[in-house]
């Protein structure tokens, strides 16, 4: 993944997200990938996947390369769209200190329709959209 493909997303670290050794607690993780996510959701084609529609999570991993610190300086969490299915995305959430990979996420979200309580067939502009942010 490079940063010109990639939606980029600023992570601050929180005094109250770190360790008594000032390492991030390995939950807050989770936190951040969903901040990116929803920053990355809201920026393609205009909130179109930040919209009405309703979106679940239904995995998603982590690989904790290196621990993050407590420090005034931001992390960036870079987001791409690596599979696009029929009612199902996965992105790829690389967490970097520069250019040195601090954890890298992979996330299953999924098109829900609340009245049936099941995934849905993404429509043709939701489709249209994760497109133009995928590398795979």
């Amino acid at each position: 993944m490079t940063a010109s493909t990639a939606h980029s997303y600023t992570c601050r670290v929180r005094w109250s997200d770190v360790d008594a050794f000032g390492h991030v607690n390995n939950v807050k993780y989770f936190e951040y990938v969903q901040e990116a996510r929803i920053g990355f959701m809201h920026s393609l084609a205009d909130g179109t996947l930040s919209g009405a529609s309703t979106w679940v999570v239904a995995r998603q991993d982590v690989e904790y390369k290196r621990p993050m610190l407590f420090r005034s300086a931001p992390y960036e969490i870079r987001t791409v769209v690596t599979r696009i299915g029929r009612s199902s995305y996965e992105l790829q959430a690389d967490i970097l200190d520069g250019e040195v990979l601090m954890s890298r996420a992979r996330t299953v979200v999924v098109a829900f329709d609340q009245g049936t309580q099941r995934s849905r067939i993404m429509t043709d502009v939701e489709r249209s959209a994760l497109e133009s942010a995928h590398v795979g």
